[in-house]
């Protein structure tokens, strides 16, 4: 029970994280249920205190608040969102190499056809992103043509 916190108008303890642990977009829970999302952390010159610019789900006003950096919380957890798409999911769930992120998203997507790319791009970014896909795509095979010379 060190890291819980009693929340009044909430039956039993809730796990309570740090404020200092906080992000942009954490969902904060108070007494009776009421809700705040983080819109802006500035932490102090000492890092003791953080004043967290938090926007109410009650009213929608966005008001300061100053906490201790040490302050349990109550977070709303929350399921990261599982992409719809095949190709989103094979981007968001891409294995992280040294080569860096083109070539992590390139090695995820050569399981798609060109033809499947196409059409997500169109769907995704309409033709101004189709055309620059393309247009990657002709300078890469143009790029490796003179590699190979």
């Amino acid at each position: 029970m060190a890291n819980t916190v009693k929340l009044q108008g909430i039956a039993g303890h809730q796990e309570g994280t740090p404020t200092k642990n906080l992000k942009i977009g954490d969902v904060i829970v108070w007494n009776f249920g009421y809700k705040s999302e983080v819109v802006e952390i500035n932490p102090s010159k000492t890092g003791k205190t953080i004043t967290f610019m938090l926007k109410s789900f009650e009213n929608g006003e966005i008001k300061p608040r100053k906490m201790g950096a040490d302050r349990l919380v109550v977070v709303e957890s929350r399921e990261p969102e599982k992409p719809k798409n095949e190709i989103d999911r094979a981007i968001s769930e891409r294995k992280n190499t040294y080569f860096g992120v083109y070539s992590d998203v390139g090695t995820a997507l050569e399981k798609f056809t060109t033809e499947e790319l196409a059409e997500y791009y169109l769907k995704r970014f309409g033709d101004g992103g189709l055309r620059y896909f393309l247009e990657q795509q002709i300078i890469a095979a143009e790029i490796a043509k003179e590699k190979a010379y």
